[in-house]
């Protein structure tokens, strides 16, 4: 019961400090020991409950407390100002439409948009993916810090399709290609018969925070030149709108 309560209450510490706390700042405030604090820390992040900054190396809540409550999703400004832009891109292309971030090392779903086939494809609230076999995960790291892609990267490089690159030299290459082409493509790489595309999302200091995406079959044949650009447009606007 004792490491149930210490662990609530580094989670609501951690909700009111929005730059983050390092582990001596939050030991603290909760009175604990440094090293009771950071073992927590560390379990939270395991399971992506906090993440931590990688240029501070403060810790702040992680995207995963959006499982614990649906509710949470109104109150976070990137998924609140890109609903209503993923809303149209959803009916202008006939897709089902995403919204994620990286957090730690994996590529978490802050929200979606469904269509008919929804229920075919790895998108769900909360849902962790694997960055290196989703076209939200390239479309991301393509515009991180070339040593943190690396990281992610040699962590977590399974081979979960045929078709899925585990070669770190033609991972990075199709990166380059993404930053040049202003999208990312997942051609049956997390799914068989399942394609992605995503563009990246930046906040007014042009730092990459996400990606909005679509998924489709292979044999609906959705990335199309219209679509693709539908898809960097809207990622244009919402970056726009949060001062992109």
């Amino acid at each position: 019961m004792q490491l149930v309560e210490r662990t609530l209450d580094v989670l609501l510490t951690l909700s009111k400090e929005s730059d983050g706390l390092s582990v001596s700042e939050l030991a603290e405030k909760i009175n604990l020991p440094s090293s009771t604090t950071h073992r927590i820390l560390n379990a939270l992040k395991k399971r992506h409950f906090v993440m931590q900054l990688s240029e501070s190396k403060k810790y702040r809540l992680g995207y995963k407390v959006l499982t614990l409550s649906s509710n949470m999703i109104k109150e976070d400004n990137l998924a609140l100002t890109a609903k209503p832009f993923m809303k149209e891109l959803a009916l202008k292309i006939n897709k089902t439409v995403a919204l994620c971030v990286i957090e730690s090392e994996s590529l978490i779903c802050l929200d979606y948009v469904e269509s008919k086939d929804t229920s075919m494809f790895m998108v769900r609230t909360g849902f962790a993916m694997p960055p290196h076999a989703t076209s939200a995960g390239k479309a991301i790291q393509a515009f991180m810090p070339i040593d943190i892609v690396q990281r992610i990267y040699l962590s977590n490089h399974d081979k979960l399709t045929s078709n899925t690159k585990t070669d770190l030299e033609e991972f990075m290459k199709e990166l380059e290609q993404v930053r040049k082409d202003g999208y990312a493509i997942s051609d049956e790489e997390l799914q068989l018969g399942v394609q992605g595309a995503a563009s990246p999302i930046f906040d007014f200091n042009r730092r990459v925070i996400g990606a909005v995406s679509f998924t489709a079959l292979k044999s609906d044949n959705s990335l199309t030149e219209e679509n693709l650009g539908l898809l960097k447009e809207y990622a244009r606007m919402i970056s726009q709108s949060i001062g992109g």
